[in-house]
């Protein structure tokens, strides 16, 4: 269920993607950069907890 949920929301932002400039590409693929970095750090310290 949360697998499905997830595809859905990928899809309704690559709909979003397709409709906004290059800058506005930018912006949210540093976004989506730093949320990944920032899950990744939660996910080190709680191996080393």
């Amino acid at each position: 269920m949360l697998e499905e949920r997830k595809e859905q929301e990928i899809k309704n932002m690559v709909s979003i993607l397709e409709q906004i400039d290059i800058q506005g590409i930018l912006l949210l693929t540093r976004d989506a950069n730093t949320l990944l970095m920032r899950q990744k750090e939660i996910e080190w310290e709680q191996r080393a907890g």
